[in-house]
């Protein structure tokens, strides 16, 4: 077993080369294997975001410093490799390191526990189970070789959001993707179109971004699902994952054709957006890359 223990208490950005979890540690007010087609919900592994978000709205939230939490981070194997189990335990701790036992369930769960390979190519969205005494674990199989930021988000009973985040090297063949604005801002994703409809992006300037469903025949989608207690979620993470926000719709019970949100950015650059969303007990994933301008 392999652990690191770290405070939730900045941005460290420790870059070892060394494998198994490592990495730095963070608290924000915001919070991906990508899916590009659907797959049934499977309890503790989907495709997701974390939870600091505000309700429909926000702006991108980098590392922001927090107190009185550390989270150490075990990993099993130590060395984790391509398309085999990796178990991953998380204790949350005070600064005494006394084990926080109380954690608020937020969108249906105790922890979002996040996973983004370095080229955004893999969305893993996991929910650790939680034995008791401040341990969360949950065991997962990552897709592609590379290095990975974990981010793992909760709310101890009493304290604000805390998001930790922590870097996890995949062995075996690396390949990484280059990261490209999409030109058309439509995607088939297996039965169904999703558009992403905004005007242009520009830095700190807050804008409505509208997700529009339809079926494969172009009949608009009426019928959406709750996901984990909303209509839909969208992630949003830069090219260089320094930025970060899990947003929720406008209006969390709109069963479509259109999901709206409202959020803005605060650097210019390339930025991957990840709308999700449940329809007839399957869920979609609709990924996007847009740039900001200055």
């Amino acid at each position: 077993m392999n652990r690191k223990p770290e405070h939730v208490s900045g941005n460290q950005n420790s870059h070892s080369q060394q494998d198994g979890l490592h990495g730095d540690s963070s608290q924000a007010g915001g919070a991906m294997h990508e899916n590009h087609g659907h797959h049934p919900e499977q309890g503790t592994q989907d495709s997701h975001s974390g939870h600091g978000g505000h309700e429909g709205h926000g702006q991108l939230a980098g590392e922001k410093k927090a107190a009185g939490v550390q989270v150490d981070w075990t990993s099993n194997p130590v060395t984790a490799e391509t398309n085999k189990e990796t178990d991953i335990l998380l204790e949350i701790k005070d600064t005494a390191g006394q084990a926080i036992e109380g954690f608020s369930v937020v969108h249906e769960k105790e922890m979002h526990l996040l996973a983004i390979k370095k080229d955004l190519s893999v969305f893993l969205h996991l929910h650790p189970a939680y034995l008791g005494k401040g341990r969360f674990q949950v065991k997962t199989t990552f897709p592609k070789a590379g290095r990975y930021k974990l981010y793992a988000d909760f709310l101890p009973e009493g304290a604000d959001q805390q998001l930790a985040s922590h870097e996890l090297v995949v062995t075996g063949a690396e390949s990484n993707e280059e990261i490209n604005a999409d030109k058309v801002l439509k995607k088939r994703v297996d039965d169904l179109e999703i558009e992403l409809i905004l005007p242009e992006a520009k830095v700190n300037e807050h804008l409505k971004l509208i997700f529009a469903l339809s079926d494969g025949d172009g009949s608009p989608i009426t019928e959406l699902e709750p996901y984990l207690g909303s209509a839909g979620h969208v992630v949003i993470v830069s090219e260089d994952m320094n930025e970060f926000l899990h947003v929720h719709p406008a209006d969390e019970n709109t069963k479509g054709p259109e999901v709206e949100y409202m959020t803005s950015f605060p650097r210019k650059g390339l930025y991957k957006i990840l709308g999700q969303f449940k329809y007839k007990g399957k869920l979609y994933t609709a990924p996007f890359v847009i740039e900001v301008q200055k």
